[in-house]
């Protein structure tokens, strides 16, 4: 069964997440959700930069990161833990992540939803996701990962060693790991990163510097498949999961079997419109498997 979503529909939908994610208080016990607050992460000045104020008699220091949230969840006991920044996609948070948070935590990990949309006042961008790019958000969605991993690592009941990331399609997760990218600018990142069916266009003769575990959805329509699968045979930091027969958002119920989101925007397509999403449990549980088997193993 295949059925259309409209824009306005889905828009009522996104509002009430964020009405959601705005009204999270301090947990009453550990496995509820706390809003926190901490700055994303900024550039460090560059060399050259820092040698013309020096030169000046300025000393520069890094400008503050912008004000971003997310949602805290700690597990039993008195840690410290380890920890997953969770980062969502063009829709922003979403349900079905709130879930893979609780499955994360029943296997000890505390974990943090970071919302990087609501703190700039954004609803989604699936449907100008070219846009996203052109207007830095994109960028600035990398440095709040960092900003959480920076935040987590300061934070009493969290083992500032052993904290990865965890995130689903156009997220930051696979930008936060390229060598050549924002992590440059950072003497460490994450332990690990789990990417849900990311886009691989951007990436594809990247080099990463920190080992990335790709779940990688075959009938995906709007990102090329083939180019994730190609990564592993090229970066050792690569592993792969191929799921052929999986839609994009198969972890997500509430796609069921098959949806189209016509206002989607999707530069594979001419017109540049429509991504096909598709709930998948036996992938779901196939991916869950992986995820925490790979985890384990490097965190």
């Amino acid at each position: 069964m295949m059925r259309m979503v409209t824009g306005s529909r889905f828009a009522a939908f996104l509002i009430g997440l964020v009405g959601i994610s705005v009204g999270l208080a301090v947990p009453a016990k550990a496995g509820d959700a706390a809003l926190v607050e901490f700055p994303s992460a900024s550039t460090p000045p560059s060399k050259f930069k820092i040698r013309q104020a020096k030169a000046k008699g300025i000393a520069l220091k890094p400008e503050p990161g912008f004000p971003i949230q997310g949602r805290l969840r700690l597990p039993e006991g008195a840690g410290p833990f380890p920890a997953l920044v969770l980062l969502h996609d063009c829709q922003g948070i979403q349900q079905f992540q709130s879930g893979w948070a609780e499955t994360f935590e029943e296997a000890g990990y505390a974990t943090l939803q970071v919302d990087s949309f609501a703190p700039r006042d954004v609803s989604g961008t699936c449907e100008d996701v070219l846009g996203e790019g052109v207007s830095g958000l994109g960028g600035q969605r990398v440095m709040d990962a960092f900003g959480a991993l920076f935040y987590l690592e300061q934070h009493a009941q969290i083992d500032p060693r052993r904290i990865g990331a965890v995130g689903w399609s156009r997220s930051s997760t696979t930008g936060s790991a390229l060598r050549d990218g924002s992590r440059q600018f950072f003497q460490r990142g994450f332990k690990a990163i789990v990417s849900f069916y990311p886009n691989c266009k951007s990436v594809a003769t990247a080099a990463f510097a920190d080992p990335i575990l790709i779940l990688n959805a075959g009938k995906n329509d709007w990102t090329n498949a083939e180019l994730c699968s190609s990564l592993a045979a090229a970066d050792p930091n690569v592993e792969i999961l191929e799921l052929p027969a999986a839609f994009q958002g198969f972890d997500d119920p509430k796609w069921g079997q098959e949806t189209i989101m016509p206002e989607y925007q999707n530069t594979l397509k001419d017109p540049t419109f429509g991504v096909t999403f598709g709930f998948d449990e036996a992938a779901r549980l196939e991916a869950k498997d992986a995820a925490l088997t790979y985890l384990s193993g490097k965190i």
